[in-house]
């Protein structure tokens, strides 16, 4: 197809064609991962004092925004919080303030599970599965503050001890699972 200058229109709708083309391609080729989203939440609080009020909106600002990057799988960073006062009690016994909490939200990179970790912890109780329940708390607690995160969970346990007539159990708890670190 041949272009005349007699023709302009012509010209410049193939231009905006072609620049509408790279536009989509270099929108539509781009990560995901790296896109923030720009979310905002607005909540109310109240409290005895304005510095409570205050506080309280803020708060439930701060949680309605978690939760909504939470539906979507994402966390926020660099979150700002405006607050306004709404009202004040006529006695003076509650503040009222709205809050809107905003920030940049993404989808935080996948885990990767490669480390094998195993914790023993003694756990008891006034029955068996309180103090296996007891040692196994104490176990994964251990787990994730050595591995941060962990999945595959298994659990076993062995008797240590138990008092006569069956009023105390001692286990030995070991957890096994894969963790981040």
């Amino acid at each position: 197809m041949a272009l005349s200058v007699r023709h302009p229109a012509q010209v410049l709708r193939l231009a905006l064609v072609i620049a509408l083309t790279l536009t989509v391609g270099a929108v539509l080729s781009a990560p995901a991962a790296l896109a923030a989203t720009y979310r905002s939440a607005t909540s109310s609080g109240w409290g005895p004092s304005p510095a409570a009020g205050r506080a309280a909106a803020e708060g439930n600002a701060r949680a309605e925004l978690n939760q909504q990057a939470a539906a979507a799988g994402e966390v926020c960073s660099d979150v700002s919080v405006t607050t306004r006062h709404l009202y004040t009690a006529p006695d003076g016994s509650a503040w009222i303030y709205e809050a809107t909490a905003s920030g940049n939200c993404v989808v935080p990179p996948s885990l990767s599970y490669t480390v094998s970790r195993t914790e023993t912890r003694q756990g008891g109780g006034a029955s068996p599965s309180v103090a296996v329940e007891n040692g196994s708390q104490a176990a994964r607690a251990a787990l994730l503050a050595a591995g941060q995160a962990c999945t595959g969970y298994a659990t076993t346990s062995s008797l240590v001890y138990s008092a006569p007539g069956g009023a105390w159990w001692i286990y030995n708890v070991t957890v096994s699972a894969t963790c981040t670190h």
